[in-house]
């Protein structure tokens, strides 16, 4: 079964369980009629649906930064752990030292200001994300000093284990932060979004395609978290059915000839979702023979929801 994110074996809980669900943080698409009285350069531009759709698309752009950093954080900190504990155990260990990622923190480090109608409790979310997040990073460079200096030779990896007790707070606080900000902007996010696409004439398009991307990022969700292999297993049909059913309404629909130029990203689109549904299929086969590739299937499911994703942003934009 997929493995949740775990910090050296340590953390207690899954990542995917105090991550902000994807579901809940989509990119909406932005108004396109502007008038003389919008600034739409501005935070508070003076149209409110834009205003929130904006500031949700920032904050789902340094979520996901964020989100990529802290898995690569974890998995260091279990390598790391590991090749510690082997070299100590043996002066003789050869083993690969882990390999540190460079950061990239670009939106983290972006002034982000939440527009006036959300109000202050929106601003003190994103700035414990970014704080939190600046933190883990210094943590980082910390451990990577550590690694250079080898100084585990010395202290037999208690300054891993420090480290690690660190960040697990420092994670549980930028998680429980991007959850609390999430589940309040969503409804908001949501309502502007309807409130701009009522009379866009790709409105139906936009809107199947993207509960088609929601359900693609759920399934991928729901396998971070699976308690009864066969429960786990029914769903997941069930899963496939409603992704080709979804598949199949959206190949339906046709793009107006009024709207020709976005005909080419929709189907890159659809044509995502269809790979998917092939790497849905493999993970099935998997699931139904207890073969041992199901991680390797999932790894590359997971890929494959992120080019639904990515497809689906191209659409909308």
């Amino acid at each position: 079964m997929k493995k949740p994110l775990i910090i050296a074996g340590v953390l207690l809980f899954s990542f995917s369980v105090i991550s902000c669900d994807k579901l809940e943080k989509v990119k909406a698409k932005l108004s396109q009629n502007d008038t003389s009285q919008v600034n739409p350069f501005s935070v508070n531009s003076g149209d409110t649906n834009r205003d929130i759709i904006s500031f949700n698309n920032k904050v789902v752009k340094m979520d996901d930064e964020q989100s990529d950093f802290i898995k690569d954080f974890q998995s260091i900190l279990i390598q790391m752990e590991d090749y510690v504990k082997n070299a100590d155990a043996n002066p003789q260990f050869s083993g690969v030292v882990p390999i540190f990622t460079p950061s990239v923190m670009m939106y983290t480090r972006q002034e982000l200001k939440a527009p006036d109608v959300l109000g202050k409790d929106f601003q003190a979310l994103v700035d414990k994300m970014k704080d939190t997040m600046i933190q883990l990073e210094s943590l980082k460079k910390e451990l990577d000093t550590y690694k250079q200096a080898e100084d585990w030779k010395d202290d037999k990896g208690k300054k891993v284990a420090e480290i690690n007790e660190k960040a697990i707070k420092l994670i549980k606080k930028n998680r429980t932060a991007a959850n609390d900000l999430f589940i309040r902007l969503s409804p908001k996010a949501n309502k502007a979004e309807i409130e701009v696409l009522k009379d866009h004439p790709l409105k139906t398009q936009i809107i199947q395609s993207r509960e088609i991307m929601e359900l693609a990022q759920k399934i991928i969700d729901d396998s971070y978290d699976v308690t009864d292999m066969n429960a786990y297993q029914n769903k997941f049909s069930q899963q496939y059915l409603q992704m080709e059913k979804l598949y199949n309404r959206n190949i339906s629909e046709k793009i107006p000839s009024s709207e020709k130029q976005k005909e080419s990203s929709y189907q890159a689109f659809n044509n995502s979702v269809n790979d998917f549904l092939g790497k849905m299929r493999i993970v099935q086969r998997s699931l139904n023979e207890g073969n041992q590739e199901l991680n390797r299937n999932l790894d590359n499911l997971e890929r494959e929801a992120g080019y639904v994703l990515d497809r689906y942003n191209t659409f909308v934009d």
